[in-house]
This record gives structure tokens, C-alpha cells and sequence, in this order.
């Protein structure tokens, strides 16, 4: 090599070969390997990191990714999706959310007393689930039935709701049934159970919507009826004005919307007692509904004696707070009535009418809602959200 091309490149250019043909001292322990450098060569620094230990996990013997396991991100629950999918109150009490169930009672029909609804809610919430047995000794297959099981797919569902609306109207045949037996305490639990399952319903079509509603009013017609009925037979009757007090409430019975055989058994209940009071006129008044209605032959000759006999002179000897003329609602705490354009306050649950004094006070017919609350409405049907 010569020397100009030596001094351009300096001593890198030089490859210095010993007599056996090797690289020579300074190639395998000089510099360039840095046999005399002090040094821990790569400082991962990994000895004090410190891993949590549960993911401790020991990989067996193999190359790659063989025995390696990643568990799979825990997935949305029914329940929440039941939750997420729905705004009836039911729907919340089948997944469990009871919570969220009484907030939206509380929205939508104003209750405020939840206690009467707890065997109501742990009923329903036992229907949502289904347990298969599995391996002796492990726990059960829980299964979540839904009702659009068709379409539901994975975060669509909504659940299988057990309560329907032919059910109640079953429950309250026998209800009827009691109520013509004359046992009003046994009919209005009865009837209550059923208004409060009412705003347990889920339903799919307007009619039935509309079917609901219309339980819900015959429910809280009977109710205050029979309530009043039974304070009545409560009241003392030595006094004048006392069995005047008890016909006028006789009077209201007879106004409240109820099913023929049982209007029947009200105004004669009515007829009697005015014409005791020889109110004849409200009386022979009574007395023409009753015969309107095609009463048994043995109660029409009766009533038809009553009528004539009133007919011979019909007046009425006292005043009572009662006009047969002017529509009227019953006020459900102090059975009062409440003519048409009078002030009057409502429980937005069954619609019972209350007189302005009540309003804040829980109401007597359903016992769980508040008396002149402002609530949405009764919900029982998606069809009423959109």
C-alpha cells in the first residue's frame, strides 16, 4: 500500500493479519471489542419493576405464544341492558334495578310510599330469571327469558314480563265476587293488588293501552265505593244529623261507576234509608234508576210498592248535602262530593278526586301516591314514548 493512500485514511485503512492468519490481539481485545472497558453491557433495568400478582401467570414449556391465555374484557350484563333498553318500571324490577324502578314510578304516576310494592317487586324480579341445574356440587345455569327473543340479539333484549292483563281482569272477577257477598274489606285488598299490578304491565297495541286504563278506573271506582260503605256502617246513628250523614254517603254509593248487580244492591241500600227519612221524592228518584236496571221480579215488587207510596206524596223533609242533578265526583278522604267546576285535586296514579285541603297528603284509594303531584302519566306500553 502506499504511503499517500496510508496518510488520506489513517491507521483504519490498516488491517494488521498475524502469521496464522488471524485478526491479531488488538482485533479480538483491543478497541473495537472493548476487551479493557468497564461496563455492565445493556442495562435493561428490569430487576426492581414490580408487577401486581395476579398476573403472575406461568407460561409452559414452548416457543412463541404457546401456553399464553388473555381472558376476554367482561361484557355488558342483562340486567344492564334490560336497563339501557327501557323505560317501563317492570322492565328495571326484572333486572333487578329496584331503584331505578321506583324513580320512575315516582316520575310517572307520583308514588312516594314503595312498602305495599315489595312483594310486588320480588315477586316480578323472581319471574326474570331461569336456573338449570348443572354438575353435581356447582352452582345453576341462570338464564335471562326475553320477551322479543326473535330480534333481541345481544344488547337488544327485553325481559319476559310474567303479569298480564287478562290475569288482573281474572283477579278482579273475583273481586266481583266478593263484593256481592258483602265482603268489602276481602274485595278492596283484592282490588288494590290489582291497581298496583297495573303499573307493573307491559302491553303492545293501543287497545290495550286503553283496556288498562279502563281497570285502573273501575279499580278505583270500587275502592272509593266500598271504603265509604264501610265507614258508613261505622258511623253512629242515634242523632238526626247522623242519619242524615248516612245518606248522603248512601246516596254517593250510588253514583260511584259500578256493575249492574251491584248499582242494584246500592240504590236499594239508598231507597230504603231516604224513605225511612221520609225523603220521598229522592227516594221514588232512586227508586226509578233501580227499576231502570231490571232488578230480580221479588226486589221490582218491592221497589214498585216503595215507588207508589212515594208518589203519594213526594217531598223530601230534610235538606241533605246532596243534588242528584249536578255531576259530582267523591272526594276519597272525607267522601264528600265535589260538583263539576269546584276546585279539586287529583292522585296521578288512579285519578281519585280529592278536595283542595288534601293535596300533599297520600292518597286513600291506592296508598302509595301523593295527592296533587305533578307526575307524567301511567306508562305500560313503548308505544307510549315515541
Amino acid at each position: 500500500m502506499d504511503e499517500g493512500a496510508e496518510e488520506g485514511w489513517g491507521e483504519d485503512a490498516a488491517l494488521v493479519i498475524d502469521e496464522e492468519g488471524g485478526f491479531g490481539e488488538e482485533g479480538l481485545d483491543g478497541d473495537i471489542l472493548g476487551g479493557d472497558e468497564e461496563g455492565g453491557g445493556w442495562d435493561v433495568g428490569d430487576e426492581d419493576l414490580v408487577l401486581p400478582p395476579d398476573l403472575d401467570v406461568g407460561l409452559a414449556a414452548g416457543t412463541g405464544d404457546e401456553g399464553y391465555f388473555v381472558p376476554p374484557v367482561k361484557g355488558t350484563s342483562q340486567s344492564q341492558v334490560w336497563c339501557t333498553n327501557s323505560q317501563l318500571a317492570v322492565d328495571h324490577v326484572l333486572a333487578g334495578s329496584f331503584e331505578s324502578a321506583m324513580r320512575l314510578l315516582h316520575d310517572q304516576v307520583g308514588v312516594v310510599v314503595f312498602e305495599p310494592y315489595k312483594p310486588l317487586f320480588m315477586l316480578s324480579f323472581g319471574r326474570g330469571r331461569t336456573a338449570l341445574p348443572a354438575m353435581p356440587g356447582g352452582p345453576p345455569l341462570i338464564g335471562h327469558p326475553h320477551r322479543n327473543w326473535r330480534e333481541a340479539g345481544a344488547k337488544g333484549g327485553l325481559p319476559a314480563v310474567g303479569m298480564k292483563l287478562n290475569m288482573l281482569v281474572q283477579r278482579l272477577q273475583a273481586a266481583y265476587q266478593l263484593t256481592t257477598g258483602g265482603k268489602f274489606q276481602d274485595a278492596v285488598y283484592k282490588l288494590h293488588a290489582v291497581l298496583l299490578s297495573i303499573t307493573l304491565l307491559v302491553v303492545d297495541s293501543k287497545q290495550e293501552i286503553s283496556e288498562a286504563q279502563q281497570l285502573l278506573g273501575i279499580c278505583r271506582e270500587y275502592i272509593v265505593g266500598l271504603q265509604m260503605e264501610v265507614k258508613r256502617k261505622e258511623l253512629p246513628k242515634s242523632t238526626l244529623e247522623e242519619q242524615k250523614r248516612l245518606c248522603e254517603m248512601a246516596a254517593y254509593f250510588t253514583h260511584c261507576n259500578l256493575q249492574p248487580v251491584h248499582q242494584i244492591l246500592t240504590l236499594r241500600t239508598a231507597v230504603n234509608l231516604f224513605f225511612k227519612l221520609k225523603n220521598f221524592k229522592t227516594a221514588a228518584s232512586f227508586a226509578r234508576r233501580l227499576l231502570e236496571l231490571g232488578p230480580r221480579p221479588d226486589v221490582s215488587t218491592q221497589i214498585r210498592k216503595i215507588l207508589q207510596a212515594c208518589d203519594k206524596n213526594p217531598t223530601d223533609a230534610h235538606v241533605l248535602q246532596y243534588d242528584e242533578h249536578n255531576p259530582f265526583t267523591i272526594c276519597g278522604a272525607s267522601y264528600k262530593p265535589l260538583y263539576r267546576g269546584k276546585p279539586q285535586e287529583k292522585c296521578p296514579l288512579c285519578q281519585a278526586s280529592y278536595c283542595p285541603e288534601f293535596k300533599g297528603t297520600i292518597c286513600n284509594v291506592c296508598k302509595v301516591a301523593e295527592v296533587g303531584k305533578d307526575a307524567i302519566g301511567l306508562r305500560v306500553s313503548p308505544l307510549q314514548f315515541r
